[in-house]
């Protein structure tokens, strides 16, 4: 057990990520115009407009779901196993950034537990400002605690220009130039909450991994009743077709489980790795929909209404 615990590292931290979906594409910065350090210690290239493109800017959401199942004030707490033991604790928190209209802070910690708490402990933290109606992040700041490892990284994203640049520590900061507007590794997985997989057109979340933006399709796989904290609901098998390997050693796309109602609360989510697979089980949820641990019976919540495909 301790030497397939020594060998899966890297997959292991991929479990307190099971929603990480990005990095980020280095290239020339001569070309761009102006460019300044700000504040922040960021290097900021100043361009009239962006270079015109044929990217697919990425599906709209559901203006109801917008509403419901992304409407800030959200606890959701998973407990992460592998081969059946566990592993670690994931907790997401979704909630409303004061005075500034449609912007969602996202802030998700990340702990060992276990056999994985004994042998290389983590406890990372992470926080995403996402605005307006496709939920975009503006800003993502990191803490990263990993072994003896302690880093801390931020990420700015100029959506209209489609840059990003990300600093990590004190080093020098990089900067990306892109073709499209981008989700990151967290805003990603929220947002796909809020789409409507009605319709026969493709759902597109444009996502970030190995240095490339990639237009990932979000398909349904068919309805499943399933047992969670919440009771015994319907859920949407929903799985993103990614093409990268992203942050953590997957084989195959993961699997999220969302209910099929007004609320799309994740309870499951699923990615095979090298050995094994990793899932993350819902076990407290705080929310619109109520505040549900094993103890509670939680009511009936209502379903979506149709919504745009766009």
């Amino acid at each position: 057990m301790h030497i397939a615990t020594v060998k899966n590292i890297s997959s292991f931290r991929g479990a307190m990520l099971l929603v990480a979906l990005l990095c980020f594409l280095l290239v020339p910065l001569l070309a761009w115009g102006e460019a300044f350090i700000d504040a922040d210690g960021f290097l900021v290239v100043r361009a009239s407009s962006p270079r015109a493109t044929g990217a697919h800017p990425g599906t709209g959401p559901d203006e109801a779901l917008l509403k419901t199942a992304y409407g800030g004030g959200e606890t959701l707490r998973y407990r992460v196993s592998w081969l059946g033991i566990t592993a670690g604790e994931l907790v997401m928190q979704v909630n409303t950034v004061e005075d500034r209209q449609e912007t969602f802070s996202l802030e998700i910690t990340a702990r060992s537990a276990g056999l994985l708490e004994v042998f290389y402990p983590v406890e990372d933290t992470f926080r995403t400002i996402v605005q307006g109606r496709m939920r975009l992040p503006r800003r993502h700041e990191m803490q990263q605690k990993e072994g003896r490892r302690v880093n801390s990284k931020l990420t700015l994203y100029d959506q209209e220009n489609f840059r990003v640049s990300y600093r990590k520590n004190d080093e020098p900061a990089d900067v990306y130039q892109l073709n499209g507007p981008m989700h990151n590794e967290f805003s990603s997985f929220f947002f796909m909450r809020a789409l409507s997989f009605a319709g026969e057109a493709p759902m597109i979340v444009p996502t970030f991994a190995d240095k490339k933006r990639h237009e990932v399709v979000v398909t349904v796989e068919g309805k499943e009743e399933q047992e969670s904290v919440l009771g015994k609901k319907m859920t949407l098998k929903v799985q993103p077709r990614l093409k990268f390997k992203g942050l953590y050693e997957k084989i195959g796309d993961p699997l999220v489980w969302l209910t099929d109602d007004a609320w799309r609360i994740p309870t499951r989510i699923q990615a095979k790795i090298v050995i094994g697979s990793l899932t993350a089980e819902l076990v407290e949820y705080a929310g619109a929909a109520g505040h549900f641990t094993f103890t509670n019976t939680p009511k009936e919540l209502p379903r979506q209404s149709p919504a745009d495909t766009r």
